[in-house]
């Protein structure tokens, strides 16, 4: 019985100090022997242990600066800000291993005391966007890894090598960096991964062979000297991305090549410049001497000008504003259907002359007015109103070649001659049509632009203006 009583005190003696253990133990503190990524954070409550590694973690940050080597150049990579470690993260997880039941805390602490408790965590997180900020920086990404040879240009066909272009794989760097900066392994050089880059190299072959088709033209910024004419180059990149996409390392990609030849050659433009008039009318001058100064100014504004294929000619815009300023003198002008002394006055003759001339160049007239009286200088239905802020007179050069505006004034005479390059045989014949108008007063017509071909057969008649006259009173 004794022989039986012994043992069992002995074990009710032992279950005490294991309670007693079990109960002195702190549940909220981590482990003995427990590190994480080598920072040793035994016995430490979790905001012990979260300010220790995440001290660790700012200390490999700074530490974070690692030699890339690519293409036979070494590269220096600072990438803290890019990579984090969520250290209270890794806190709770060392701490939940010391939070076991009750009866198994003390086996576990007391395990623990003679075993290591490694926690290879946290994973490192990366900021894409900040990583790719750092290589730029860094300027390891302007490293083109290509093969010079990797396209070459036969019979009309581009031959591009496949696989034959590399680039910096940015996820894999990053990797590779993030388990450097684990092992707090910063010595060394690493070499960088990479990744084919066939179609960044495609897109850098297209931009050096795609050629914008550009005719001939002149440059207004050069006084007017001609630019050159380009024959364009083209081909299917999507088809070429598609093949690059199949082809296996080494093979050829054939991909044809597009050809455009402009329109209008360096050498057309040099042989037909200007060469023909295309339009020109001529209108008496009378009127007061500022009336003629006035016209003499606006001519000598216009003359000359040069319109671009598509460019739009404004008689405000060129003219300008008439003031004493600006040197115009009052002369006869309309306002609200009375004759006024106004400055600029009789400068109309010039946008009517312009805007006639147009007519017989076959331009495409953007804008029109009538004047409220008829014109001594030139058939009703022909006239071009200008006042400045109000009503304007424009035309486009809707033709392929330049055009250009000659205005000659020579004090009896006004000459507006319209010339550019002829693309056809077109004959223009100008007429105008009377309406029945309900006023006695009034005088209703309109303008039509009838265009045939050499041989007179007629191409199509266009409706250029419609002018409402007052009778009774004409204006110089």
């Amino acid at each position: 019985m004794k022989r039986l009583l012994l043992p069992a005190i002995l074990l009710i003696l032992l279950a005490g100090i294991y309670i007693s253990y079990c109960s002195a133990i702190d549940a909220d503190r981590t482990l003995p022997n427990t590190t994480v990524n080598d920072t040793d954070i035994s016995d430490m409550t979790f905001k012990e242990a979260s300010d220790a590694l995440e001290a660790d973690a700012r200390k490999r940050q700074k530490s974070s600066v690692f030699t890339v080597s690519y293409a036979g150049c070494d590269y220096t990579l600072s990438v803290g800000s890019a990579l984090q470690m969520d250290h209270n993260a890794a806190a709770q997880e060392a701490l939940r291993k010391s939070q076991t039941g009750f009866f198994l805390r003390g086996l576990t602490r007391l395990g623990a005391r003679f075993t290591e408790n490694h926690i290879q965590y946290p994973k490192m997180s990366t900021d894409a966007e900040e990583f790719h900020r750092i290589l730029e920086e860094s300027r390891i990404l302007d490293k083109k890894n290509a093969d010079p040879a990797s396209y070459k240009i036969e019979n009309e066909q581009l031959l591009i090598t496949a696989k034959s272009a590399w680039k910096v794989d940015e996820e894999a760097l990053m990797r590779e960096l993030a388990a450097a900066i684990q092992t707090k392994d910063f010595s060394g050089t690493i070499e960088c991964p990479l990744a084919c880059d066939d179609l960044d190299n495609l897109e850098r072959i297209y931009d050096e062979l795609h050629t914008a088709c550009r005719d001939a033209s002149l440059d207004p910024s050069n006084d007017y000297a001609i630019t050159e004419s380009v024959t364009g180059v083209d081909f299917d990149k999507e088809l070429a991305e598609k093949k690059l996409s199949r082809a296996k390392a080494g093979s050829t990609v054939a991909v044809e090549l597009h050809y455009t030849e402009p329109e209008i050659t360096t050498e057309d433009l040099k042989a037909h410049l200007f060469k023909d008039t295309l339009g020109t009318v001529t209108t008496p001058v009378g009127g007061s001497a500022n009336s003629r100064t006035n016209i003499s100014l606006a001519a000598r504004k216009c003359d000359g000008i040069i319109l671009l294929s598509g460019e739009e000619f404004s008689f405000n815009n060129t003219v300008g504003i008439q003031t004493a300023e600006t040197g115009f003198k009052t002369a006869d002008a309309i306002l609200d259907g009375e004759i006024i002394q106004a400055y600029g006055g009789g400068i109309c003759q010039v946008s009517t002359t312009i805007f006639a001339a147009a007519l017989y160049a076959n331009l495409k007239i953007v804008e029109r007015w009538n004047h409220d009286y008829i014109a001594r200088y030139i058939d009703a239905g022909l006239d071009a109103a200008v006042a400045w802020d109000a009503l304007d007179m424009r035309i486009a050069n809707d033709t392929p070649y330049p055009v250009r505006i000659d205005v000659d004034y020579s004090g009896s005479a006004l000459t507006v001659t319209l010339l550019g390059t002829r693309t056809d045989d077109a004959v223009i014949e100008i007429t105008t049509k009377t309406l029945d108008n309900p006023s006695d007063n009034l005088l209703e017509i309109v303008t039509y632009r009838n265009v045939y071909t050499e041989d007179m057969s007629q191409l199509f008649i266009e409706k250029v203006a419609h002018s409402v006259y007052e009778k009774s009173r004409t204006i110089n």
